[in-house]
Formats: structure tokens, sequence, C-alpha cells
């Protein structure tokens, strides 16, 4: 299978230290969808077989991720078996979703390099572990030309990819953030929630607002009730220190933007005295807040906006 290699990467700093704090009022953000909104389009028949072929040949233990949310002009009836190798060394796959217009996506499993000569990316995470979303630099002078995006990720040594020259990176990470869980590799750091509800909202900017206002409150379960599992499971209990912080007031919601599927909530709020380090009195973070056991939790708290992707 030709493969294109990407290079040297731009990764964004993702600031998801500890939470933020605050109380108070804000702008009125923009509607938001539930959490558990159905997925593009329903699996089709062929595109069931094809993923049962790839899981019935390949070794046992071979992670095999198929997608739940697709972009809705992909017809999940037009789906190519591209590749497949059964080597227990070295298993691989390639399955390619079509859209009319002749774009592909395509999810597969084996080497691919993961240099970034010539390329920029993000950094993110998905299905629990680190991934790169890269592209071209080229692609951000020229959105709409065919070049190569890439969302690479590992599970158990094994190396996995969602690729296209023609679907945006928002796209990708879309469909990158709402693979199935079924099969992800165990969490570094295994969490049972103690107050599921104390934080957790039905829309983004509830969940923000509640996590602003847990700061300085000292209760960390209800502060851990904010953060998405993953999250905990990468960073452990440690990011409840959000709940030490100085109380916090003036929470203001300046924008909601959608990345991905998920919403950046971009909030300001002032700190009952400086809590010092990165902080600074009245700070701004960006919360990415997402779908989490059917609540909008965060995922990420970062001090600059990744904006639209090309």
């Amino acid at each position: 299978m030709k493969r294109t290699t990407g290079a040297l990467a731009l990764a964004l700093a993702l600031v998801s230290c500890a939470p933020q704090p605050s109380v108070g009022s804000a702008a009125t953000p923009t509607a938001s969808p539930s959490p558990t909104a159905l997925p593009s389009t329903s699996p089709s028949a062929l595109e069931r077989q094809t993923w049962a072929r790839v899981r019935s040949v390949l070794p046992p233990g071979t992670p095999v991720v198929p997608p739940t949310w697709l972009p809705p002009t992909l017809n999940r009836s037009r789906v190519e078996l591209r590749e497949i190798v059964t080597d227990p060394v070295d298993p691989r796959y390639a399955v390619a979703y079509l859209a009319p217009d002749g774009a592909t996506m395509v999810f597969g499993l084996g080497p691919v390099s993961a240099d970034l000569s010539g390329r920029t990316g993000v950094g993110i995470r998905v299905r629990g572990v680190p991934a790169i979303l890269s592209f071209p630099f080229s692609a951000l002078n020229d959105r709409t030309a065919p070049a190569l995006r890439r969302v690479r990720w590992q599970e158990g040594g094994r190396i996995l990819r969602i690729e296209s020259e023609r679907f945006s990176g928002d796209d990708l990470l879309h469909v990158a953030w709402s693979l199935d869980e079924a099969g992800k590799p165990t969490p570094a750091y295994a969490y049972a929630r103690a107050k599921p509800g104390v934080c957790a909202g039905a829309a983004p900017d509830e969940t923000v607002r509640n996590m602003v206002a847990l700061a300085g409150g000292r209760d960390r379960d209800g502060v851990l009730d904010c953060w998405a599992l993953e999250k905990i499971g990468e960073s452990g209990v440690g990011i409840a220190s959000w709940a030490d912080l100085p109380r916090a007031s003036g929470l203001r919601i300046d924008r909601v933007d959608e990345l991905g599927g998920r919403r950046e909530v971009t909030a300001s709020w002032r700190f009952a005295s400086d809590p010092g380090g990165p902080w600074g009195p009245a700070p701004t973070r960006i919360f990415l807040v997402g779908s989490d056991e059917g609540r909008w939790r965060v995922h990420e708290v970062w001090a600059a906006a990744i904006g639209a992707l090309p």
C-alpha cells in the first residue's frame, strides 16, 4: 500500500492541567446537540460484513476499530477492503469508504511513518491513548486542495490510522473521537465515579459553569465528575487539584465553538486570590467538552483554542 510520510509536528500545546474555577453569569452560548446524538447514518450490510471479515481472519487480540460516526457524504454501502494481511507478527488491514464525488476515507492498521517533515500536527487522544492529527503545511494555505490528513495512534504496539486527502482535519477528529470504545487499551489509572451528575451537564457550557463553581471548594470527587474518564485514565485523580485553587467569581462564557463534534468553550473569570503559576488572577481558558457516559464532560483545558482545522 502506498504511504505518504509526514514529519516534524507543530503539536499545539494542550494545557490540560488542573481545572479552572468560577461562578457567575455569562454570555448566551450557542445551542449544542445531545452528546448521545446518533451516527450520521447507520452501517450498511456490506460495511458490517467487511469489518466482520477483518475480525475473523486477523490474529486474536489485533485491534480492529471500525467507525460509528462518518461524514454524511460518505456512502456506507460503498466500502472496499483494500488490504488484509494475516501475518501474526505484522497484521494489516485497510478499509476504505467512498463518497459519490470520489473522496475516500481509509481506516488502517499497519506500519506508517511518524515522520512529519513538511507537515504539521495537533496532539490529541484517541480511545484513551495519545494520537496526532497531521496534515501538510500547504493545507493551511489552500484548504480545498487534496492533501493527506491523517490521525495516527498505537494500541498494543500496533499502529492505527484514519486518513483522507479530501475530508477535513475536523472531519477526521469527529470520526476519531466517535470510535467505538470496545476493546480500547486499559487506562493507566482506573477510576469509578463517586459523585456522578454533580458536575457533568446536559450542555457544554453547563459543565464548564459547574466546574468553575467547584474551584476552591475542596470537593475532589465533585471535580472529578467534570472530567471525562479518558482524561482521568491518562492523568490520574491528581487533576482534581482544581478543587484546591482559590474560589472564583465573575464567570463569563465568551464563545462556544465546535471542534470535531466536541465543543471548545472559552471562559473567563477572576480568582479570589492569585493562585500563582501559569494561572494569573483573571485567567481565560478553553475547555474542550465532549461526550462521556451520555453527558458533557471536559476532555482538556487549554490556554489557546485549536480553531478551524483544514
